[in-house]
């Protein structure tokens, strides 16, 4: 069972539930969360620099209370900034981890019109936490201003305060440079429209182990790492190339012969045993030259693709990319959709020609459509918002029988059966055209080796954003396509998958 992202609501009973069970008190869990995030913090960021940790009177605020301790332990100049006075008021957590502060934590009264100044160094948000639900004024409003005022990089402990956790944001919030939240992440730390409060989202595991959430109904899933070994087929020594799949990519047209190339790449270094490659008689000279593992199926067409096409004795497909949307190319995508009963990617210009097509809706049954966030809405209409538009993508996948991946920052895959997954991989540096192609070739890929139109997508996503992530290290925002399908074989070596 992946992770599930539970609604904000029910983690305080959660929480109860988890300690109940276990045996264990929520000032003790409320320490694994501290020591998980000082664990991760204290490699990152340098031993001389001062650390701010302001707390509100909530658990949020005794995370806070509770890292500021441990951070001091380990050496650290920490100060912390507080609303009320720990040892009289505020959550039962937050008053037992104030009284174990050391002596050397200095500490400051927020009060309205007299704050401190903040010094320079890394400051810590521990105001408010999941439990925020109407916008934040008065007092904390004006805190909030005066961190966001500073220069100091902001790490927000488990939500930036302010932010609710399944809304989206009325009023003000702090602005974090990292956001770490624990066991999962709360679901309005994916939406696009937080980008600039939440920063860098790092999820921490503090030990609750997933059977814990399956009171809770939800539809939203996290895919991490560790979710993805077990998704993979296996292979044995005496495999042959058929085994691997015999997969067809099919696309190009003048001027854009580049994105079925990518696609190509993609499905040969994902691992199929035989790639072919349908393109207009523009490409083949491109592609043969370019490609040396792949074959060409040579299409009548001198610029674009037009029937007739061969698509019998393959594994799979994948049609779109630099298809171009002439009457041809409809032609091509509707045979190729009423025509082929195996796994078929779709993606790019199949995309549109579809959206403008709905009599082609009734053949995505099993498919795997891949839209942006701009070819998602010629589908389905204009969206106000991510929250509309994650209601519109599982509406669309349950209503056609398809597997809907909304491609963006944490790509969300859409399934026939209502669940809502989302990546945990990929960088911004990803962020260049030439990207989506290879996401193509590799789920064709994978629906060619055999894998469910499921795995395919989300195996497929998550080694694509790892690919993206290794291919980054060294070329930041110089990253292209080419470099993330030269790291896919990495990223089978990164999670160890033979």
């Amino acid at each position: 069972m992946m992770q599930p992202i539970i609604h904000g609501n029910n983690v305080a009973d959660l929480d109860n539930y988890v300690t109940n069970e276990v045996g264990i008190s929520s000032y003790q869990l409320m320490e694994r969360a501290s020591v998980a995030f000082c664990r991760w913090f204290l490699p990152l960021f340098a031993d001389d620099v001062p650390v701010n940790v302001f707390c509100g009177p909530g658990n949020n605020g005794g995370d806070g209370l509770a890292i500021a301790r441990i951070l001091a332990q380990h050496g650290r100049k920490v100060s912390v900034f507080y609303v009320v006075d720990g040892s009289t008021s505020g959550s039962d957590d937050y008053r037992q981890n104030f009284s174990v502060l050391p002596e050397k934590v200095s500490k400051f009264v927020l009060e309205a019109d007299s704050f401190p100044e903040i010094p320079f160094g890394i400051s810590i948000d521990g105001l408010f936490g999941v439990g925020i639900n109407r916008p934040l004024t008065g007092l904390f409003a004006e805190i909030v201003a005066h961190i966001n005022g500073t220069e100091n990089a902001v790490i927000a402990i488990d939500m930036p305060s302010g932010l609710p956790a399944d809304q989206l944001l009325s009023g003000i919030a702090i602005r974090a440079s990292h956001t770490v939240s624990f066991q999962f992440p709360k679901l309005s730390l994916l939406f696009p429209e937080h980008a600039t409060f939440v920063g860098k989202l790092v999820v921490l595991d503090i030990g609750i182990d997933r059977h814990f959430f399956l009171p809770y109904k939800t539809r939203f899933f996290w895919c991490d790492v560790t979710d993805i070994p077990g998704m993979h087929k296996t292979f044995h020594r005496f495999s042959h190339k058929g085994d691997f799949g015999k997969v067809l990519l099919i696309g190009g047209s003048e001027g854009k012969v580049g994105s079925i190339s990518l696609s190509t790449l993609a499905a040969l270094r994902t691992g199929s045993g035989l790639v072919s490659t349908c393109v207009p008689q523009c490409g083949v000279a491109i592609l043969q030259g370019h490609i040396k593992e792949g074959m060409v199926q040579v299409n009548v067409g001198e610029k674009s693709l037009k029937l007739p096409i061969h698509i019998d004795g393959f594994d799979a497909l994948g049609i779109g990319p630099g298809l171009g949307t002439s009457p041809d190319a409809v032609d091509l995508v509707s045979y190729t959709l009423k025509n082929f009963t195996k796994g078929v990617v779709i993606d790019a210009d199949a995309i549109n020609i579809i959206a403008s097509n709905n009599s082609l809706y009734g053949f995505l049954r099993n498919c795997v459509i891949t839209p942006h966030v701009k070819e998602f809405e010629r589908l389905v209409g204009q969206c106000e918002n991510h929250i509309e538009r994650l209601e519109k993508a599982v509406q669309f996948a349950v209503d056609h029988e398809c597997v809907l991946v909304l491609k963006g920052a944490n790509t969300v895959v859409s399934l026939p059966d209502g669940r809502q997954v989302f990546n945990s991989s990929g960088t911004q540096y990803m962020a260049s055209g030439g990207s989506g192609d290879a996401l193509t070739g590799m789920i064709a890929s994978f629906l060619g080796q055999g894998y469910s139109p499921e795995n395919a997508a989300i195996c497929g996503v998550f080694h694509h954003g790892l690919a993206g992530e290794l291919a980054s290290k060294t070329k930041l925002r110089g990253t292209i396509a080419s470099d993330i399908v030269e790291a896919i074989p990495e990223t089978f070596l990164k999670l160890t998958i033979l």
